[in-house]
């Protein structure tokens, strides 16, 4: 081996060893401050609840109902964080039908903190006995709130499915009520406009406007969006010279056509 060899195997050699000093001190420190973390006392509790603007089902007194007895912060304050177990926390609160995700961990300062993620309803179903439920945004039931109520599409009618905790939706009827909630929520213009849908003996969704004294007669939810932009076109074209109140039924079912039925007289409304 000549000498320069022998140089670049001990530069090598030096930094392999700078590296390992290098990583013992990081793994040391990491582990001094886990220790003394474990030592700190619960100081605050600091929650965050996501998202903050759309929907109030989940609030911080019910966090900290659900994370201790009759909901007394003073069972968290004070204590060490390292008794606290974090796993145990966030199952209680996922556990709940309301949050869809949860973390919970603590800092060398001795805040708690609590991040709460709302699960987002995107339809409200209301059954014909009185009882309900939502339909979220991952097409999954959610309960009804005592505490608040989302105002969003509600569907009513033809609908036999009950709430399950936890429940997927399992007959055809709430898969297209979600598959047509999944398309509101996508149209800001049609989500303003349509405010309930009405499943029929014959299972068709029958949509209510906001405007307009008329209902739309969707049927299924295949080829929505041919059907709602036809709908668009004779909103611009028919209704805005004919008069908003002049029909009392939009019907979209058949292909390349409306057919509507005026006040006392059936139309064919060809679009071109």
């Amino acid at each position: 081996m000549n000498k320069e060899e022998h140089l670049y195997q001990l530069k090598r050699i030096g930094i392999i060893a700078l590296w390992v000093l290098l990583l013992s001190g990081l793994v040391v420190s990491l582990a001094f401050v886990q220790h003394e973390q474990k030592g700190v006392r619960c100081k605050e509790i600091v929650i965050t609840i996501s998202p903050e603007n759309d929907n109030f089902f989940v609030d911080r007194s019910m966090v900290i109902s659900i994370l201790t007895n009759e909901g007394r912060e003073t069972d968290l304050l004070g204590k060490p964080l390292g008794q606290l177990d974090v796993s145990a926390l966030e199952l209680k609160l996922e556990r709940n039908p309301f949050i869809s995700n949860a973390e919970v961990y603590a800092d060398i300062n001795g805040d708690l903190k609590i991040d709460v993620h709302q699960r987002r309803p995107v339809m409200r179903v209301m059954l014909n006995d009185g009882t309900g439920y939502y339909i979220d945004n991952k097409g999954f039931k959610m309960p009804l709130s005592e505490l608040y109520t989302a105002h969003i599409i509600v569907a009513t009618g033809n609908i036999s499915e009950n709430y399950g905790i936890n429940d997927s939706l399992r007959t055809n009827v709430t898969h297209e009520l979600y598959k047509l909630a999944e398309f509101l929520e996508k149209d800001e213009f049609w989500k303003a406009q349509v405010e309930q849908v009405y499943v029929n003996e014959k299972s068709d969704l029958i949509l209510v406007p906001k405007i307009g004294d008329h209902t739309i007669v969707l049927g299924s939810v295949a080829g929505i969006e041919e059907k709602m932009n036809r709908l668009m076109v004779f909103y611009t074209e028919a209704l805005n010279k004919m008069g908003w109140n002049d029909y009392s039924t939009i019907n979209l079912k058949y292909e390349g056509q409306i057919v509507c039925t005026k006040k006392n007289q059936l139309n064919t409304y060809e679009q071109q």
